[in-house]
């Protein structure tokens, strides 16, 4: 099991990876950590790292049903428009992108996560 900075680490190394115009959701991160029920933990990393320099392309990341963030400025619906996201209006007048059009989700067995337990690393490695 990761402790809480192995776990920030990790979320760090997997938003670092989500390709431009792509966006992962909390909950794929948390299945590519081996931890399906922890989307909500994933959640405040995140949060945690929009505020961390170098910038981190935080707002690529979105929630399991994705939505996008409602706090402070639309931040993160300006970021991913600037990327060509679209960002649409769900019926309940949540800012959303469609994740079958704009979702990344690597394979979990594709991803491999440097160090584990034993000392994470500063990389992940993709499988082909």
């Amino acid at each position: 099991m990761l402790n809480a900075q192995e776990f920030n680490l990790a979320v760090h190394q997997i938003i670092q990876a989500v390709p431009s115009r792509k966006v992962i959701t909390c909950g794929h991160i948390a299945n590519l950590l081996g931890v399906p029920n922890q989307a909500r933990r994933v959640r405040a990393a995140v949060n945690f790292i929009t505020h961390t320099t170098p910038p981190v392309p935080w707002h690529r990341v979105v929630s399991t049903s994705g939505v996008i963030s409602v706090h402070g400025s639309n931040a993160q619906q300006h970021l991913l428009e600037e990327e060509g996201v679209k960002v649409s209006i769900g019926t309940a007048g949540e800012s959303r992108v469609h994740l079958n059009q704009w979702g990344w989700f690597p394979d979990p067995g594709s991803v491999k996560i440097m160090g584990t337990a034993k000392g994470l690393e500063d990389e992940l490695e993709w499988g082909a």
